[in-house]
């Protein structure tokens, strides 16, 4: 499956945007349109203002504690290649400084979210992943765009320069927001041990970027056994360099991905607010968002099975633990009316966090298959939803034990 066959059949999805005769403008739109298909709507902000009329950048990225702020340049000059690369490089990197004080310095605070239709207020001291992206709509002959830097453009924060090939190429392996964020900073750091990445060469880029991988995880790999090292390494060559899409159990994963697409198509009368629902589905696809593509493609194929397994009546849950963010996770496949799933969620929620000893808990139901397609969730992170005691007993029964196949 290529990009645009999962975005033509992915739910409210932004449609392919097509020529006009401003073609710097839609540079920029090709760039949010690649951006969506790994991050989704709710994080692609397009053409954000800094001040009314004024803009911020050309996309911007808000993921739970990661920004991503993107420069787009579009080649409409006769200049050489790389004539027209050092003016534009420089001018963006400028641009990505400033965008960056201006968050940093709080003269930035809010961004207004077209899929929520209200403003994200921006806490600095929340977002501990800062990044700048720079996007060059440019044919050319593959080059290294770092001698081209004026150093007093380079900016504080970790950032990358690419093609807009490049960056189709990227999110075509890179699908999804945890795949893509990651793949930006091993491709920044490895930088500090010699690779170059040069623009409109991303597939050779990644060849040679899993040579230096060893070398930027190797804190993270120090302290876990050698058949989980290798296990590691192998699983970055094979989405570096073969990518997922192939594997012949990916359609398995797109199961997580409409739960994403279709967070904000729940009952908002049960939230009080439009603002609070919107909010509570912002948060569904932001959690789900975590969950890479290797473990959407085996979470998928456990709750495709329980989808079927539920056809006879039953209550099917896989569970997985997704341990960077100490959050565990319920899919529950049932056939109960869909009024009485949210206080299931509720209880089993709860239920969760005395069997498996974290606090934060996402929990999502839905149909058996055949039976439709609707989806009710639930996200904890304290003990604040009060259940008796016989019902947190009852339902714990229903859960899985957390065994090695669910810490993936």
């Amino acid at each position: 499956m290529d990009i645009y066959e999962i975005m033509n059949n992915r739910f409210d999805a932004t449609l392919f945007p097509m020529p006009t005769d401003e073609e710097s403008k839609d540079a920029e739109k090709l760039t949010q349109y690649y951006l969506e298909h790994s991050f989704f709507r709710d994080f692609v902000y397009r053409n954000p203002d800094r001040t009314k009329g004024k803009e911020f950048c050309d996309a911007l990225i808000i993921f739970d504690d990661t920004l991503i702020i993107v420069q787009n340049k579009a080649c409409l000059s006769l200049r050489s290649p790389k004539a027209w690369s050092e003016k534009n490089i420089n001018s963006a990197l400028k641009q990505l400084c400033g965008s960056y004080r201006m968050i940093k310095n709080g003269i930035v605070k809010r961004f207004y979210n077209e899929t929520l239709k209200f403003g994200i207020e921006i806490d600095l001291s929340k977002y501990t992943s800062i990044y700048g992206l720079v996007i060059l709509s440019i044919k050319s002959e593959p080059y290294d765009p770092f001698p081209l830097i004026i150093s007093s453009n380079e900016p504080d924060i970790s950032y990358n320069i690419m093609s807009l090939e490049d960056l189709i190429h990227s999110s075509n392996k890179m699908d999804t927001a945890g795949d893509f964020i990651v793949y930006l900073e091993l491709r920044a750091d490895a930088r500090k041990y010699g690779f170059i990445p040069l623009v409109n060469n991303e597939e050779k880029n990644m060849y040679s970027l899993v040579s230096f991988i060893p070398k930027v995880l190797n804190k993270k790999l120090e302290n876990i056994n050698e058949a989980a090292r290798i296990k590691t390494l192998d699983k970055y060559e094979i989405k570096l360099i073969n990518g997922l899409k192939n594997n012949e159990d990916y359609e398995f994963s797109l199961l997580f991905d409409d739960m994403i697409a279709r967070a904000h198509d729940i009952d908002k009368d049960r939230y009080g607010s439009e603002e609070s629902a919107c909010l509570a589905a912002h948060k569904v696809a932001e959690v789900l968002g975590y969950v890479t593509r290797e473990r959407r493609i085996e979470l998928g194929k456990r709750m495709y099975s329980n989808a079927n397994k539920a056809v006879s009546g039953s209550i099917e849950i896989t569970v997985h633990l997704q341990r960077q963010i100490k959050t565990i996770y319920l899919y529950i496949y049932t056939g109960m009316p869909r009024v009485e799933r949210t206080p299931f969620l509720q209880a089993i929620a709860i239920a969760a966090q005395s069997k498996y000893g974290y606090n934060r808990i996402f929990a999502v139901a839905t149909e058996p298959i055949g039976s439709g397609r609707s989806y009710d969730y639930v996200f904890i992170d304290d003990n604040t939803i009060s259940k008796a005691p016989e019902v947190i007993k009852a339902m714990i029964e229903l859960l899985p034990d957390l065994g090695k196949e669910e810490l993936i």
